[in-house]
């Protein structure tokens, strides 16, 4: 949609609002986290839209569950960050509605 916008598809203001309200990464979207975590992002962030709440819930490196915990990526002191989008389907997590409404 930005490239979209770029060739006149799109009114830039118009555009801006729309991400500003959804997010670069919409609430429910399962992402990968630089430290090889997987979590679902629950909230839209404060200062910067690339920099959602996240809840990481899942270790790509041990293949296993981990106690949810809450990111507030971008802020101090959080180290993590969104490296990619990931498919829902590919790793068929059964509650990941779950996870963001809760």
């Amino acid at each position: 949609m930005v490239q979209w916008t770029k060739d006149g598809h799109f009114d830039d203001k118009v555009f801006q609002a729309f991400v500003r309200s959804i997010g670069i990464y919409p609430t429910g979207s399962l992402v990968r986290l630089k430290s090889g975590r997987l979590g679902v992002v629950v909230d839209q962030g404060v200062n910067s839209l690339v920099n959602p709440v996240v809840k990481a819930f899942f270790s790509t490196k041990s293949n296993e569950p981990i106690m949810p915990v809450l990111l507030p990526l971008g802020t101090p002191g959080c180290q993590d960050q969104i490296v990619s989008r990931e498919s829902p389907s590919a790793w068929n997590f059964p509650n990941l509605d779950e996870l963001w409404m809760s």
